[in-house]
């Protein structure tokens, strides 16, 4: 098992040297191919861990002297938790892969293209270092070079003063987030040897209560800030849609899955199960994610910030699990806290398929439509039908109906959120009416999605135009179709294992699946067949007559012909729902008259309306504009006067001493 780890990351790690090769005819298949085969041996390696259980350890600190430091040790161990992320990683990253060598053929070359191929590999090397890290400078040393990785990936597609201002404030917030973490990881320093996840379980039971509440507080801001949870979700909607579309998609499905890793390795594994308000606290962080997320996504014309919002709802639904968990367990209700976990987890994996089929699929109708607004769009059913079809199966596993991928998650988390009540958590139920609101909006927001897209008229001359996507690239997508329909038709494969995993993480919970899930498990490809065998019938009996049709022009009110501009638009779907909402949506309006001759008669009249969201309007700009402020004021001390900053310097420094005096 650690001859195979080391194996799978020495792989991604030497990968980078082929990339020129993808600027060559003939060889320009190489490095996807391998790259291909690279993630199929890791899902394979992670999907033995999870069902053996057996950790797979690597000591590195050999071979660095400073990483022989106790502090610094650069140690890796693939337990049960780390190889579900893995999985889910590899699961997500190889049809990504795949589809990436005709999009990245299309979209790039020279330098350009060689250079996205030496980052894919790299930033999938350094999430992967994250999931297997076992001590706290190996985990930080992958997650800081994820960041960076993904930034870099971020300006390969121009300079412009707007995407380095989204890079620059993805970057602010990612270390910002980043110190968090760490800090909570210090926390432990006065009781722990060294930083390697062994000592700091040990160390965190003999912590005082106040202290494991900070670190958890810290470790909740980080790794939510990392997940996009409201209100520090500013730079996922921003550094999404920018990136390269291989990269979107491996942010969106893995990257943001990497903060749902960390959630859980520190406040489930290192701190161990903590108290109920630990759990209402994810809950109040999720159920603001879950509904502002959608509310956002529904007011979206851009293709790509709609699935970017689209994930903070669906990692808010993952923090409403997470919480509910630790509340069940701290009301000792082990079984029902294991079924919230297994929920988590199981839509952790989904969103990773669904999401990143979606991305996709926003890249194939860019490259055939040169456009991702949905304002621009229409009617691509018809020009791209087998896009429009995965696409279709992605939002539909995205709103959670049954046989898709993303039903079993939800039905899990609505069954952990009913039990709340028979476990002495009465609030618990209430979440199940969250979850609700939340999909039903999601509902609202997908159909106008396919809708505006792939239904009606074509809308510009790039959309009557567009054509179907190529070859590797639809096999890309029909890979993450095939597998949310196989997680959607048989989840036992998968429950099992998560559930031996959820029985790790939480103390007193059965290794078995809960009745629920089992129930599901065997339902699920029960019902899978006899629609199949109905829709077969259907199909027979069809066929058996000859139905007639007769076509007519559809009624057009009158007019000669029906045009684009009599279609439902994207905006029109969703004005009902975004008036309801009204207070989300606080636009930034200005009004212009242009005037000729005189004022009282403009020759014209401009509207400019640009969609804010409440917490940018009410919380960041606020926030920025006192920080600049108290700049300016600061900016006063410097006089140039020299005895004026001795005098500061000595103030500062005897300020210092009276505090560590009083320390």
């Amino acid at each position: 098992m650690a001859l195979a780890l080391a194996a799978f990351l020495l792989a991604l790690l030497l990968l980078p040297l082929l990339a020129p090769l993808a600027n060559r005819p003939r060889l320009c298949a190489v490095p996807s191919a391998l790259l291909v085969l690279a993630l199929l041996a890791g899902a394979a390696l992670a999907a033995r861990a999870l069902s053996t259980g057996a950790p797979a350890t690597l000591d590195l600190s050999a071979w660095s002297p400073v990483a022989q430091a106790a502090p610094f040790a650069f140690t890796l161990t693939l337990d049960r938790l780390g190889a579900f992320f893995l999985l889910l990683l590899c699961a997500a990253a190889a049809p990504v892969a795949l589809y990436a060598h005709a999009y990245l053929q299309r979209h790039y070359a020279g330098w350009r293209r060689a250079v996205l191929w030496a980052l894919l590999p790299l930033f999938l090397l350094s999430m992967a270092l994250v999931l297997a890290a076992s001590t706290g400078f190996a985990f930080f040393f992958g997650w800081e070079l994820m960041t960076l990785l993904s930034a870099a990936a971020m300006l390969l597609d121009g300079d412009s003063p707007e995407r380095r201002h989204n890079t620059y404030i993805y970057l602010v917030m990612m270390h910002a987030a980043a110190a968090c973490v760490l800090a909570a990881f210090l926390l432990f320093l006065s009781r722990a040897p060294a930083l390697d996840f062994a000592s700091l379980r040990a160390a965190a039971a003999a912590m005082p209560p106040a202290l494991r509440n900070v670190a958890f507080a810290l470790a909740l801001l980080g790794f939510g800030a990392k997940a996009g949870l409201v209100p520090v979700h500013l730079w996922l909607p921003k550094a999404h849609p920018i990136a390269p579309t291989p990269v979107s998609a491996l942010m969106s499905g893995v990257m943001l899955k990497t903060a749902v890793y960390g959630m859980l390795r520190f406040g489930f594994d290192l701190l161990g199960p903590g108290p109920a308000a630990w759990g209402y606290a994810l809950i109040a962080a999720g159920a603001v994610s879950g509904v502002l997320g959608v509310l956002y996504a529904l007011g979206e014309n851009d293709l790509k910030r709609l699935l970017a919002y689209s994930s903070i709802e669906n990692l808010g639904i993952i923090f409403l699990a997470l919480g509910a968990a630790l509340v069940l367990q701290a009301h000792h209700a082990p079984v029902w806290a294991a079924l919230a976990l297994l929920a988590a987890l199981l839509h952790s994996f989904n969103h990773a398929l669904f999401k990143s089929l979606l991305f996709l699929g926003a890249g194939a109708v860019g490259d055939a439509t040169h456009t991702v607004a949905l304002s621009e769009l229409g009617g691509l059913q018809r020009r791209m039908p087998f896009t429009g079809a995965l696409v279709l199966l992605g939002c539909l596993a995205l709103v959670g109906l049954p046989l898709t991928n993303g039903f079993v998650g939800e039905w899990l988390a609505f069954r952990g959120f009913l039990a709340g009540a028979a476990a002495g958590a009465p609030v618990l139920p209430l979440l199940a009416g969250v979850l609700a609101l939340i999909g039903g909006l999601s509902a609202a927001c997908f159909a106008n999605l396919y809708g505006a897209a792939f239904l009606g008229r074509p809308r510009s001359p790039a959309a009557a135009a567009a054509v179907e996507a190529p070859r590797t690239m639809r096999a890309g997508m029909a890979a993450l179709a095939a597998l949310c329909l196989l997680v959607g038709i048989a989840p036992g494969f998968l429950l099992r294992p998560l559930a031996r995993l959820a029985a790790g993480l939480l103390p007193g919970a059965p290794p078995l699946l809960p009745a629920p899930a089992a129930a599901l498990a065997v339902l699920l490809p029960r019902l899978a067949l006899a629609l199949a065998l109905a829709a077969a019938a259907a199909l027979a009996l069809r066929s058996r007559r000859s139905l007639g049709a007769r076509r007519s022009p559809t009624w057009a009110c009158g007019q000669p012909a029906l045009t684009p501009r009599m279609q439902y638009t994207a905006a029109a779907f969703s004005e009902p729902l975004r008036t309801v909402f009204a207070r989300v949506y606080r636009a930034d309006r200005r009004l212009e008259l242009l005037p000729q001759g005189e004022a009282w008669f403009p020759a014209a009249v401009a509207y400019h309306s640009i969609r804010t969201t409440s917490f940018e309007r009410s919380f960041y700009r606020p926030a920025v504009q006192a920080i600049v402020n108290f700049a300016r004021r600061l900016g006063r001390l410097q006089t140039g006067n020299v005895q004026m900053y001795l005098a500061s310097i000595f103030l500062a420094l005897i300020a210092l001493l009276v505090l560590m005096r009083l320390a």
